[in-house]
């Protein structure tokens, strides 16, 4: 079964909210929220935000722990830094002092997330992203108000250039309050920028000018860094938000500029009634997951840019079990050093070195007797842990029949779907199957239906409902018994 995905991506205006399984868009939905709960890119109202979001899930009946978010590109720092060839343990090091010289915000005030792009000439090329604590903090607080863990984090201006295939273009995308000028050279976003609109309520044509004036400067500064490779007009600019939707004022923006402009698309499959224009950064947030990454483009600066101190901490077993016997080893070293420091005090008194033996032998008999007891209940509890580790491989392996079963039955849903039906949700509780869908005519459900009777997949096939629906077609359930 084909891994689902949800993406949230937030910034002042609001939530907007994209399910995905496998290549395809399932759902969608947009979450105004009242001005103030989120300014310049940081949720000022936790509590209001998290109840917002937990009664659009309750709407939209999707229930989710792990979920791909992303924020504004706002107050968000990118910088491409190259190094000399250091040794792996010194990088780590060498990436921070540079990142102190080059950002204008001292380090300790991001979260910064880095890695090394091939290069040739012994050279280490570095990629580093460097996201507000304040504005990520307030985020992944708000996610954990909501019951929702975060698996993947992303900013727009890269989610964006995860949709481009060509490894150098331009992207421009404008949203009511910021827009974001990309320039990607070689699959590599250099330099980018977020901005504020001046006024939410300036026209189109005004914002137009802002982003043209913005765009030149953008275009001459890295002309005049990397004058050997230039970008000519040949390059492709790509746009997304308010104007890709507007052809005369794309139109204006290539003339104005000369390069040619389109609207950028979106990899994965959508139906008729789905924009794809208002939730492309969603969409590339989705193609962070590893399923989907294969359907990205060529940009190499694609990284989790979740802080360590959000991601999940794996168990070691090794540490659980090594801790006791470091505690038993400790223990017994200590009296032992005592035990040495004592007949090294004065050798000419026999009978108190006698006396002092005497009573360090005693302790240290008391000890092995301790230690031994930890040892037999560590031993215990490694034996209550496989015995638990059985337990969890036979429900494991219970879960794994499930869901070939489960897997059988959407198998033969999906194989006998005619073209022309839509499916909106396929449910399965015990040896029921439950599938709602819309159709263009009850002729199709009915067919759809005795394509399923013959299969021999299910012992009842029953046309539970049919509605037509507000678009003329026709809304059905399916009820099937294994």
């Amino acid at each position: 079964m084909a891994k689902k995905v949800v993406t949230l991506y937030v910034d002042d205006a609001g939530i907007r909210l994209l399910v995905c399984r496998g290549n395809r868009v399932r759902r969608w939905a947009e979450l105004p929220l009242p001005p103030g709960q989120i300014e310049g890119g940081v949720i000022t109202d936790e509590a209001g935000v998290a109840n917002s979001l937990r009664q659009l899930l309750k709407e939209q009946k999707i229930r989710v722990k792990k979920v791909v978010v992303g924020l504004s590109g706002l107050h968000c720092l990118t910088r491409p830094i190259i190094l000399p060839q250091l040794p792996k343990a010194m990088l780590a090091e060498a990436v921070i002092r540079e990142a102190r010289r080059l950002l204008p915000v001292p380090p300790e005030q991001l979260y910064i997330t880095w890695h090394t792009l091939p290069v040739p000439g012994g050279k280490t090329y570095v990629f580093l992203v460097a996201i507000p604590r304040r504005s990520a903090d307030a985020l992944l607080k708000m996610l954990q108000r909501a019951n929702l863990k975060p698996c993947i984090m992303g900013i727009k201006p890269l989610a964006l250039a995860g949709l481009v295939k060509e490894p150098t273009a331009i992207i421009v995308d404008v949203q009511p309050t910021e827009f974001d000028i990309v320039i990607m050279v070689d699959g590599v976003p250099q330099p980018i920028r977020t901005l504020s609109f001046p006024s939410q309520a300036l026209s189109l044509e005004k914002k137009l000018s802002i982003i043209v004036s913005d765009l030149n400067r953008t275009i001459e500064f890295y002309n005049s860094n990397d004058p050997e490779q230039p970008l000519n007009p040949g390059v492709p600019m790509y746009v997304s938000g308010e104007i890709a939707s507007e052809p005369k004022l794309c139109q204006s923006l290539s003339d104005r500029l000369g390069y040619t402009v389109s609207a950028l698309k979106s990899p994965l499959r959508v139906n008729k009634w789905f924009t794809p224009n208002n939730y492309l950064v969603n969409i590339g947030l989705a193609l962070q997951e590893p399923s989907l990454r294969k359907m990205a483009g060529p940009v190499v600066a694609k990284s989790n840019l979740l802080p360590v101190e959000y991601q999940p901490k794996p168990i070691s077993w090794g540490r659980v079990i090594a801790l006791p016997s470091a505690i038993a080893v400790a223990g017994l070293a200590v009296p032992l050093v005592m035990f040495m420091s004592g007949t090294s005090a004065d050798i000419a008194l026999t009978s108190e070195q006698l006396e002092l033996a005497s009573q360090v032998l005693s302790e240290k008999q008391s000890q092995k007797q301790e230690l031994t007891r930890n040892i037999n209940e560590l031993e215990g509890r490694v034996a209550e842990l496989e015995a638990s580790l059985a337990t969890f491989n036979v429900v494991l392996n219970r879960i794994d029949t499930q869901c070939s079963a489960i897997n059988g039955n959407l198998g033969v849903t999906m194989d006998n779907l005619p073209k022309l039906i839509e499916l909106t949700s396929v449910e399965c509780s015990g040896d029921t199957v439950s599938i709602n869908g819309q159709s263009p005519s009850e002729t199709e459900v009915l067919l759809y239906a005795r394509s399923l009777r013959s299969s021999g997949q299910f012992s009842e096939t029953d046309v539970a409902s049919v509605a037509r629906n507000e678009s003329g077609g026709m809304d059905f359930t399916l009820v099937l018994k294994r």
